[in-house]
């Protein structure tokens, strides 16, 4: 009979748990990030135009894992979050992603100001002038950021600030979108 020490028991349990399946690794991962599903039903929708007047639609991203970020130029956390924003966009690429940050309610002048301050090439950046998404979104403060899947689903949202350019941010969205 082969006697195990409770320190190899442990060891062994421990083993176990993070042999876990790759799914739960995931949703730990996720969690961790402060990502999780919305406790809510989400109104994905979006028919806003971006500063050159062109207007979006989500439909528009089908088959694209897309990062919508609501933002404003007044939220401190909004403004030192977006740098981390456009770097994710470049990081992940444009083929299979998105990353659209949303301001809400701010003048066009304004948002440039602001824009004029910051490296922002990797997202597009879109005008809620009329403020209509926070009540299509459930926005009840700023920044919120949803990431929808390729099938435009709501898959996972997150409230406040975000490095988002982390290594770990980006597998975390790159396993919603299913490529690594």
């Amino acid at each position: 009979m082969i006697r195990l020490s409770r320190r190899e028991i442990l060891a062994g349990s421990a083993a176990v748990a993070i042999a876990g399946t790759p799914a739960l690794a995931e949703e730990v991962n996720l969690r961790a990030l402060g990502l999780a599903e919305p406790a809510f039903s989400v109104d994905a929708e979006l028919n806003i135009p971006d500063l050159t007047g062109a207007v979006h639609q989500l439909e528009d991203y089908r088959g694209k894992t897309v990062v919508v970020s609501f933002w404003a130029t007044w939220c401190p956390p909004c403004r030192k979050e977006m740098p981390t924003l456009a770097r994710l966009g470049r990081e992940l690429g444009s083929d299979d992603y998105a990353v659209l940050a949303v301001n809400i309610g701010d003048r066009q002048d304004k948002i440039q100001a602001f824009l004029d301050e910051i490296e922002h090439e990797g997202m597009s950046i879109l005008m809620d002038s009329d403020k209509e998404m926070p009540s299509k979104w459930s926005l009840r403060g700023l920044p919120v950021t949803y990431i929808i899947d390729a099938n435009g689903d709501v898959a996972l949202g997150a409230i406040g600030e975000r490095i988002w350019d982390s290594p770990e941010m980006i597998a975390g969205i790159r396993s919603v979108g299913g490529t690594s």
